[in-house]
């Protein structure tokens, strides 16, 4: 963290430091100037006093020129005012500027042990210093003992002139320690005054700067994942793209779609799921190589740009490596969850050049992968383009015919099993293309419940065949096929009982049909709905027995009034495959003895209708006894034919357009 702060801010820095330097020599400069001024004057000043002492008694002074005093311990006196002086030392010289009188120099104290009458060492004063005129003082020598040579001047003359030495020692201790006192505390003034104001700029300023590159970041990444997301992600794939044409380097797109995320929210909560993605990041930021991208560009989905792709047995090498990596389970709130993905792929040049373009094929592949499940990805084909904008053709329709009640239902017979009277009719719901033909349900059934329209759909339909109903005879019922979805919202009986409140019929005209999907949920809140639809009158029936998961578990854990035997049967009956006959005769027996009835359906011959007489089904469905028909053809064709030809097999002639069960 420091060494970040350090380089981030290394010119401020160097620039803080340089100022402090600046002003710490400027001021050690000044201060020791200043301190040899004073000290000099100090000198000076001492000088000049002991000078005023020697001229204030002339007789101190002539005692020291010509050596002869009147008072025998002049001299000692005269010593001993040099020494309060703090002067370690000092000659006379006469007016003539030859030495009269000295002390002797420091480092012959050894030798002259400051005997009285001092002594002479033959120096004389330069011309230069004695053609000076008026009052001076002179300093020279260095260290601290400097002499000051000064004239001793009577009646406006010099009489003598003086050399003291005076020791500066104390002086230069006392004002060294002051002026470092002083250093400091101009250091600590400008450290407060405006060091600390630049501290809290930096800071600051580092505040400032982390803000704004969190602005960045969070600009051109995922916040949850740290990934790149859409946007930067479009940006740097483009860029990448604009310069294979000239590398002809080959890339590929992946579209990630994590399974079950909105399942892992509700059940788990939000945190989960969260944490589910940042580890999915994590190990897709893992397998990639260095120079690919990866972002987060959906709510559950990924993409990554694969760059350097060879062939395509390299796509399957990391699709492989994906799967392979999420294989692990990962630990979310004490429970443990195995990621499931979904990927479709798509290549550079063949899929596209641009980021528009590939994520657009990628993401086909992933709902190609979505529905197939076959491999581990799914590499987008041409093909694919056409299916989803056939796709795109059928979502308009369905959103047409759900704004503008478009559908329409046709009502295919049951008849008695025993009596082939009818008895009643299966609702099939139908959409019309546009071209005057209509689209089968196996085609837009399964884009309405991807795209959640299924719920409004089956109210719709549970709502018109109990409106149609009421307009037959009292004695038919109709029957209708729900989804699962119907169920999971929880008001599947409140839609019902308005249903037939509205028509005014009772309950036991309408037939519910479920499929074993629904019971593979086994849930109490399905169950607690199948017995409020019986408590109505309404007859819920099991869908398709036979096929799938079919249990016989599901005849007593749910109230089902009727099964109905999937027309596989009759197809494999037809066929001569062995057994079948022993099968239905089973299963009618096994239904007749829980107290169900029975229904089979597609019976296209009579063989297959006696055959199930014969084993006493109750009631029979299929081409044989009509196909599926608007309202107005069961209205005006086959009620009167029934009326009139009860006992015998229904044949309603219909446009081959009508003809998909």
């Amino acid at each position: 963290m420091l060494l970040t702060i350090a380089k981030r801010y290394l010119a401020t820095f160097g620039g803080g430091l340089a100022i402090a330097a600046f002003i710490a020599l400027g001021t050690t400069w000044l201060g020791q100037s200043t301190i040899e001024r004073l000290v000099q004057e100090n000198a000076n000043h001492r000088a000049a006093t002991f000078a005023d002492y020697l001229l204030a008694n002339r007789e101190r002074l002539d005692a020291l020129v010509t050596g002869v005093a009147r008072v025998p311990d002049i001299e000692t006196r005269i010593r001993n005012a040099a020494a309060l002086a703090q002067i370690t030392g000092f000659s006379i010289f006469d007016q003539t500027g030859a030495e009269v009188f000295s002390t002797g120099a420091k480092g012959e104290a050894w030798m002259l042990r400051d005997r009285p009458g001092g002594v002479s060492q033959g120096r004389r004063l330069s011309h230069e210093t004695l053609a000076r005129e008026g009052y001076w003082q002179m300093a020279s020598g260095a260290g601290d003992i400097p002499s000051i040579v000064m004239p001793l001047i009577e009646d406006g003359r010099p009489v003598a002139y003086l050399s003291a030495q005076i020791d500066t020692t104390a002086e230069n201790i006392a004002f060294a320690r002051t002026l470092s006192l002083a250093s400091l505390q101009l250091l600590a003034i400008l450290f407060v005054a405006a060091g600390l104001p630049a501290l809290l700029y930096m800071r600051r300023k580092r505040r400032m700067d982390e803000a704004d590159e969190r602005i960045v970041f969070l600009h051109n990444h995922d916040s949850l994942t740290t990934l790149l997301n859409r946007r930067r992600m479009h940006e740097e794939t483009d860029r990448i793209l604009s310069t294979s044409r000239a590398t002809r380097e080959r890339m590929a797109l992946w579209f990630i779609d994590v399974d079950g995320l909105g399942d892992i929210n509700d059940s788990m909560g939000q945190a989960c799921g969260d944490e589910l993605l940042r580890a999915i990041a994590a190990r897709l930021g893992e397998i990639a190589e260095r120079g690919d991208l990866v972002a987060r560009i959906g709510p559950d989905e990924f993409a990554i740009l694969q760059r350097g792709v060879r062939a395509e047995e390299n796509l399957h090498a990391f699709a492989h490596r994906i799967t392979a990596a999420m294989s692990d389970p990962i630990e979310l709130d004490g429970g443990r969850v195995v990621p499931g993905l979904s990927i479709g792929a798509a290549m550079t040049p063949e899929h596209g050049r641009s980021y528009t373009d590939l994520i657009k094929h990628a993401e086909l592949a992933f709902l190609h992968q979505k529905a197939v499940r076959r491999e581990e990805f799914t590499l987008f084909r041409p093909s694919m383009d056409t299916d989803s904008h056939r796709r795109r053709q059928m979502e308009q329709l369905l959103r047409e015919a759900l704004s503008g009640n478009g559908f329409e239902l046709f009502y295919q017979p049951i008849v008695s099993g025993q009596s082939q009277e009818l008895i009643g009719f299966e609702a099939l719901i139908r959409m019309p293309d546009g071209e005057g033909g209509f689209v089968p349900p196996s085609v837009f059934i399964p884009i309405a419940e991807a795209r959640g329209y299924i719920k409004d759909i089956g109210s719709w339909v549970i709502g018109e065949a109990a409106r149609q109903a009421a307009l037959w005879p009292e004695h038919l019922f109709v029957s209708v096929n729900l989804s699962a979805v119907q169920f999971h919202d929880g008001d599947l009986v409140e839609i019902v009982r308005r249903a037939l409140a509205e028509a005014g019929i009772p309950g036991h005209r309408l037939g519910i049909e479920v499929v074993e999907s629904l019971l593979l949920e086994q849930s109490d809140a399905i169950l607690e709905q199948l017995r409020a639809l019986k408590t109505l009158g309404v007859s819920v029936d099991m869908d398709d027995f036979g096929t799938g998961y079919s249990s016989l578990g599901y005849l007593w854990r749910f109230p089902f009034d009727k099964l109905k035997i999937d027309q596989s049967f009759m197809a494999a009956f037809d066929e001569g495959k062995t057994s079948i006959p022993q099968i239905l005769e089973t299963i009618i027996a096994l239904a007749h003895n829980l107290g169900l009835k029975v229904t089979a359906e597609g019976i296209e011959t009579q063989e297959q209708a006696d055959l199930l007489r014969a084993f006493g089904c109750d009631q029979l469905q299929g081409f044989f006894f009509g196909r599926p028909v608007s309202a107005t053809h069961v209205a005006g064709e086959l009620l009167q034919s029934m009326s009139t030809r009860r006992s015998q097999p229904i044949t309603v002639l219909q446009p081959a357009s009508l003809s998909v069960q």
